[in-house]
């Protein structure tokens, strides 16, 4: 091989994610794709078995090539991605993640959650069963290099950790994500590229869109001026049992222990009390008191269903950190765990 000159950029690397569900579990799809607008995108973690220790009977004291032992059987493999939370690609991340389907836009924790049932090969399954991930490379075909297959396809994925994030002070308070995604099924990491189906979206979420009427209540303090959020949801994946000889899993379990909620928020530091109401100078005697609070945080001055755009809401919360944050004007940064209550209702509702 000749000393190539070629050079690539980070920003050359693509990376889609089915806009609709496997087919089958654990069953790559090809088709149906669409484009992330990522901002950055790591290698991800193999995490295959590997054993390079040295062999009793070894003819010297060292570890011989031929009793290293590699295998990603039975492995599992992680994604980790960030980009823009625009408009086309959210509903998807959100509703993988949680493992429950969008209503009226809205994808949602109930009080009695229970995710899905998963288990390798089952048909028709949604997208908030299990999705693909595919990571193209640029391409590299040239004179001596007859196919491209540089690229990577992860079937069977879940999103395990999606967090949603807004800062005035950085794009405008364009929303951002982060996302990790988990699989346990052979990964295949000398693909030919795929082209996603559909281009990632134009349309973006920004905090200026919760601006006006719309109700912002944060930790229970009203009528916040937001600086800055970030909206965290885990939903833990295990991927148990031998499926087959390839090494794939039997079934998934999701959220054990938990399905988790909460939200970090930095917020300008107010003690006008008009009407008895919380303010946000009293966050750490309701974090003292355990007092339960509640997070309006959309375009509509009561109901989330009638919001447009991006919105949340959590209903029963508990302040698990509070902090000064010093800047032109003096803020505060509130850390919020949300909960279910009694038999209804929801942990979280968040509106996309």
């Amino acid at each position: 091989m000749a000393l190539d000159g070629t050079a690539y950029s980070p920003k050359q690397f693509k990376l889609a994610i089915g806009s609709t569900g496997e087919s089958t579990t654990g069953t790559a799809k090809t088709d149906a794709l669409i484009a992330v607008n990522i901002d950055s995108l790591e290698m991800p973690n193999f995490n295959l078995t590997q054993f390079f220790d040295v062999r009793s009977g070894t003819s010297g004291r060292v570890a011989d090539v031929d009793d290293a032992f590699i295998s990603e059987l039975g492995t599992t493999k992680e994604i980790t991605f960030s980009g823009v939370f625009d408009a086309a690609v959210a509903p998807y991340l959100l509703q993988n993640c949680i493992g429950a389907a969008e209503g009226s836009d809205i994808t949602s924790i109930a009080y009695n959650y229970t995710p899905p049932a998963l288990a390798t090969g089952t048909g028709s399954q949604a997208i908030q069963h299990t999705t693909t991930i595919h990571i193209t490379a640029p391409s590299t075909v040239d004179a001596s290099d007859a196919a491209d297959t540089h690229s990577m396809t992860f079937p069977g994925c879940t999103i395990t950790s999606l967090s949603i994030s807004g800062d005035m002070a950085n794009e405008s308070g364009r929303l951002k994500f982060t996302a990790t995604a988990r699989t346990g099924y052979i990964a295949t990491f000398s693909t030919a590229p795929i082209t996603p189906a559909t281009a990632y979206g134009t349309s973006y979420y920004s905090l200026a869109t919760l601006a006006g009427t719309g109700i912002k209540t944060i930790a229970g303090a009203t009528d916040c001026v937001v600086q800055s959020f970030s909206l965290n949801i885990e939903n833990p994946s295990e991927y148990v049992g031998q499926h087959d000889a390839s090494g794939n899993p039997e079934s998934i379990v999701r959220a054990v222990p938990e399905i988790s909620a909460t939200l970090d928020a930095t917020v300008k530091y107010d003690n006008n009390n008009v009407g008895g109401t919380q303010t946000t100078a009293e966050y750490q005697t309701a974090m003292k008191s355990g007092t339960t609070v509640a997070t309006y945080f959309h375009n509509h001055a009561s109901a989330i269903a009638s919001a447009s755009g991006f919105g949340f809401e959590g209903l029963f919360g508990k302040i698990t950190n509070v902090a000064y944050n010093e800047a032109n004007a003096m803020m505060v940064d509130v850390s919020v765990k949300f909960f279910a209550s009694g038999s209804s209702g929801n942990v979280l509702q968040v509106k996309t």
